[in-house]
């Protein structure tokens, strides 16, 4: 059986957001959905999906590499 994936914990959301230097807002267009949805993910009041957290990472990742900003 594979490793279950869990959702990430509120400060690695913010930790990864603030490592290139992302608003919430950015981050939030940056995943397709509201700011108000990021900011719960953000504040541990709901638990970001691991897709999303996948995607969020992969997206970061590629922003650092072509040292683009958003």
């Amino acid at each position: 059986m594979g490793k279950i994936l869990k959702a990430p914990e509120p400060k690695d959301i913010k930790d990864l957001r603030v490592s290139v230097n992302l608003t919430q807002q950015k981050a939030s267009e940056l995943l397709h959905s509201t700011l108000r949805t990021f900011q719960r993910w953000e504040y541990g009041t709901t638990k970001m999906p691991y897709a999303y957290w996948e995607l969020f990472a992969i997206k970061i990742e590629m922003l650092k590499m072509n040292g683009t900003t958003l």
